[in-house]
């Protein structure tokens, strides 16, 4: 029997939520939050935030995940039906061949196709042994371009990947977009559980867009528009991370599934030139509340990522502390990512403490007055 929690995160990533296109997990989790929140609204960029009422005496923590999942976007529908493709975030070219995905047409509706390439025996005699998107195509069956653009598919149509959320044995699942589904279901699940802390906290969750195209959502992101307009002193962000891959394959990445949630000490990514640095009293204050949890900590330093932490932490004038907290999962933007259900709950039990930690008045980060 599964926990509440991973029937949340199996429910989540079943969703279709490329980058743009999130309608459908942000609805679900509204509907999600409705009984426990006392303000739950978007704004115009698509970012969901819920909020529970208090005083502004009180701390106001932020805790923040993505919506969006990595996919792609067609480019062109060809005459005889084959759909020109391109990847939405950092996808490997070597994911991609014979893989089912589902293109969502103008009115939401799925198109299951196939990405197709040719075939080994024509790509050793062409020298494509190592095909790359450009040389791929979706089949979506026995259809022509007409009939394909018939559908509401052409240009600028996105996609994700199909791939059913399933046990793998050993206390591991797999799914697609368990970037950032499990950040989700984590978010709705601490939103739920703080309302029992009454007027000790102002607690809010964003649910935000447009993650895996540039930490877009998170840049805009503004919760102080509702009841008090106290911003928020501190903020959590929850995403994923890279993992090891079985015992004996080494990546170079430090972190591994089945050792607990991954406090990201330093991110950079060279391309986009966005990253996070995480202030030294948010690390400690995760590092002591981990251990009077009794939660296993692992951490890392990862260069040519970032997450929503990047410019989460830059979006109101004079910054805010931001620390993120990430669950390891295997073969990273990929249809079948897998995790540890044992690190689910313990990031659960983690970011449960942390909140009730603050709840209790203890509130890092911030500026120093050097004059006090």
């Amino acid at each position: 029997m599964t926990s509440p929690l991973l029937d949340r995160m199996k429910r989540l990533c079943a969703l279709p939520g490329p980058p743009g296109r999130e309608g459908a997990v942000r609805d679900a989790i509204a509907e999600t939050l409705k009984p426990a929140a006392d303000v739950l609204r978007t704004d115009a960029f698509g970012n969901l935030i819920a909020q529970h009422r208090a005083v502004d005496t009180v701390p106001h923590l932020l805790i923040q995940c993505h919506m969006d999942e990595v996919g792609l976007v067609v480019l062109n529908v060809e005459p005889g039906g084959a759909i020109r493709f391109e990847k939405v975030g950092l996808v490997a070219d070597a994911v991609l061949p014979a893989r089912e995905v589902d293109l969502l047409a103008e009115d939401g509706s799925p198109h299951r196709g196939v990405i197709n390439v040719r075939s080994g025996h024509l790509q050793s005699l062409h020298g494509q042994e190592h095909p790359t998107a450009a040389e791929m195509w979706i089949d979506l069956g026995a259809v022509d371009g007409e009939a394909v653009q018939g559908r509401g598919i052409g240009p600028g149509t996105p996609g994700v990947f199909y791939s059913p959320f399933q046990e793998m044995g050993g206390g591991a699942w797999k799914s697609k977009a368990v970037d950032n589904r499990s950040g989700c279901a984590l978010c709705a699940e601490a939103f739920l559980n703080a309302k029992a802390l009454g007027d000790r906290l102002r607690l809010s969750a964003a649910f935000c867009v447009q993650e895996e195209v540039g930490a877009r959502g998170a840049a805009v992101l503004d919760v102080t528009k509702t009841v008090g307009r106290k911003e928020p002193d501190l903020a959590i962000v929850l995403d994923n991370v890279p993992a090891e891959g079985p015992e004996g394959v080494h990546d170079a990445l430090g972190a591994r599934i089945g050792a607990g949630p991954v406090l990201r000490r330093f991110d950079h990514s060279p391309a986009s030139r966005l990253g996070h640095i995480a202030p030294p009293g948010m690390i400690a204050w995760v590092r002591e509340t981990a251990r009077s949890a009794g939660v296993p900590l692992q951490e890392d330093a990862f260069i040519g990522t970032f997450t929503d932490a990047a410019t989460l932490s830059m979006s109101r004038p004079g910054g805010l502390p931001v620390v993120n907290l990430n669950l390891p999962r295997r073969y990273s933007h990929s249809p079948a990512e897998m995790f540890a259900e044992s690190d689910l709950e313990a990031l659960a039990a983690l970011l449960g403490a942390l909140i009730r930690s603050v709840a209790d008045g203890n509130v890092p980060g911030g500026g120093i007055d050097f004059l006090e």
